[in-house]
């Protein structure tokens, strides 16, 4: 799983009018298809007035690290309950571990730096998961055994260690099981779900989406009108860096008075899973999610991220 992407394009220009928008998307995205030789599915909504317009693909794909947006969203759904606190630790709430907070894991800020699930997914992928239905406490048991954080507490190192531990944080504040504590909660339907390859973790990159259905989830949690949206310099956040940050689940930085939201997400299992994602809003007036069949590197990441951007705003090719 690679970690998140840090750039985002910048652009200056107004978006393009409303009905170009779908069009331009998916357009640009086919020929990044084509020039990388793979497939995928483009899913994208619109603002127009109060009523979010969606279009594209409906096959639903893997998430990869873009399933961290749940999982976040559903620990501060517990937090805004009272069964969970931002100052809560890992060692508090399940008896071993770190003493990293809630707020410390949701921005991978907990000084968890040495990532066990990059060689252990390989092994656990398609494999059967316990009665949790993924294999975060095996991911607590390393980390307890491995002794206290090398990393700095408070300085933004991304690991999937994190929010595995953020899961068990969850249950443990709910006496369910992560989907089951977090499915009702957030309103996720049937386009969304833990995927059967991917199942064992699941709450930091295994959830399979449709983008009509995670696009309807980014827009409620994310968008116009949501508690990030309004300010989420108020919420638990860490420096990137080139003026990013990192806050529940997802990259964002300031622009033009609001804020751009992005999060990249890979799955890389070369011979038997090879799977792209690419979350993002744009100043909450358009939000797409691209799927696609393939793990591809930084650079090839940078001209999505482009070519997508471009295509809101109306940039050459």
């Amino acid at each position: 799983m690679l970690r998140a992407a840090l750039f985002f394009w910048a652009l200056a220009a107004l978006p393009v009018a409303a009905q170009e928008v779908g069009a331009r998307l998916e357009a640009r995205f086919d020929t990044w298809l084509e020039e990388i030789g793979t497939t995928g599915g483009l899913g994208y909504a619109k603002l127009d007035g109060d009523v979010w317009a969606t279009g594209g693909a409906k096959t639903p794909g893997e998430l990869a690290s873009v399933s961290k947006s749940v999982t976040a969203m559903c620990a501060w759904a517990r937090v805004e309950e009272g069964a969970l606190d931002w100052s809560d630790t890992v060692v508090e709430r399940l008896g071993k571990g770190p003493d990293a907070t809630v707020a410390q894991l949701v921005t991978h800020s907990s000084g968890l730096v040495r990532d066990s699930t990059q060689a252990a997914m390989l092994l656990w992928l398609d494999r059967p998961t316990g009665p949790a239905g993924h294999n975060a406490q095996v991911v607590l048991d390393l980390v307890a055994e491995r002794g206290a954080p090398q990393g700095a507490p408070g300085v933004y190192a991304y690991n999937n260690e994190n929010y595995a531990l953020l899961a068990l944080m969850i249950e443990a504040a709910s006496g369910q099981a992560y989907a089951q504590a977090c499915w009702p909660r957030l309103g996720l339907g049937a386009g969304m779900r833990i995927g059967d390859r991917s199942a064992a973790f699941g709450p930091w990159g295994g959830i399979v989406a449709t983008p009509e259905a995670y696009l309807d989830f980014m827009t409620r949690h994310y968008g116009p009108g949501s508690a990030v949206w309004e300010d989420p310099l108020s919420l638990p956040h860490v420096k990137v860096g080139g003026g990013a940050y990192y806050s529940l689940g997802m990259l964002f930085r300031a622009f033009r008075g609001r804020y751009n939201f992005w999060h990249f997400g890979a799955q890389c299992f070369p011979g038997r899973l090879n799977a792209g994602s690419y979350a993002v809003m744009w100043e909450g007036k358009v939000s797409a999610l691209a799927l696609y069949d393939a793990c591809v590197d930084w650079d090839t990441m940078v001209m999505l991220d482009g070519v997508l951007s471009r295509g809101v705003y109306g940039g050459g090719q």
